[in-house]
């Protein structure tokens, strides 16, 4: 699956550990105009150092859909924290009672898989 677009729906997760958010994306994908429908896959927003752009987004072991698609996780959390500007707490006691949960509408994200160009 060289080229797709990924029509994000949501993301709706909670506390992991004290740098981790565990959640859900829940996705349609459409590779060469076939429209897969009702997709999701773990995904984890991680705090790292980087005061700009501390979080970032990876795909959980087991989703195998998104895997290859690091440029449209990396796309989708710069969507997220500088476009809608949503905010995710940062200290542990307020992360425990901090739930996820982000709607898109009408947005969609075209890419390559990074694995496809690489083997070319």
């Amino acid at each position: 699956m060289p080229f797709v677009r990924i029509f994000p729906l949501r993301i709706s997760g909670q506390y992991h550990d004290s740098r981790t958010y565990k959640a859900r994306l829940f996705y349609d994908i459409e590779s060469q105009g076939e429209l897969i429908k009702d997709r999701d896959c773990e995904v984890f927003f991680k705090k790292g150092a980087n005061p700009v752009h501390p979080w970032r987004l990876q795909v959980g072991r087991h989703s195998s859909d998104l895997s290859d698609y690091k440029t449209f996780m990396d796309s989708l959390c710069f969507y997220i924290f500088h476009e809608l500007r949503y905010f995710l707490e940062t200290n542990e006691d307020q992360m425990q009672s901090f739930y996820i949960a982000i709607d898109f509408k009408d947005v969609h994200f075209s890419v390559f898989s990074e694995t496809q160009l690489s083997e070319d």
